[in-house]
């Protein structure tokens, strides 16, 4: 996935969903140069992710495990006085970074981008 994230093969696939991002925000009523904007975050957030939860899932589970493990053996146990906001954290660090953020992301980019269509239209 890593090597194949930003490639642009040009083909069948990538043109139709290419094609159906621009139209769905054009038809939204974005400028075009706002559509190709928001067009590249989208493409090149969703790659990103797909090549990071890839790598993550092509570890050996023993790996995985180790590195989910992390949160807990380590950052749960730095003290207040030296890392006040990494141990203020750990708790909830211990059980979201071991899952995607792509959902998270995702949904401040369409947030964002419902801001700026709100903001366009009531300027028309």
């Amino acid at each position: 996935a890593l090597l194949t994230a930003n490639r642009v093969t040009g083909r069948a696939h990538e043109l139709a969903a290419d094609e159906a991002i621009l139209d769905v925000l054009r038809t939204a009523g974005f400028p075009l140069p706002d559509t190709v904007r928001i067009y590249q975050a989208f493409i090149d957030q969703t790659l990103a992710f797909a090549a990071l939860d890839a790598a993550s899932l092509a570890l050996p589970r023993e790996s995985l495990s180790s590195d989910e493990n992390m949160w807990r053996s380590t950052y749960a146990r730095l003290p207040h006085t030296t890392h006040p906001r990494i141990a203020e954290a750990a708790p909830l660090l211990a059980t979201r970074m071991v899952d995607s953020a792509y959902p998270t992301a995702l949904d401040l980019l369409l947030e964002g981008a419902a801001a700026q269509w709100e903001t366009l239209r009531a300027r028309r």
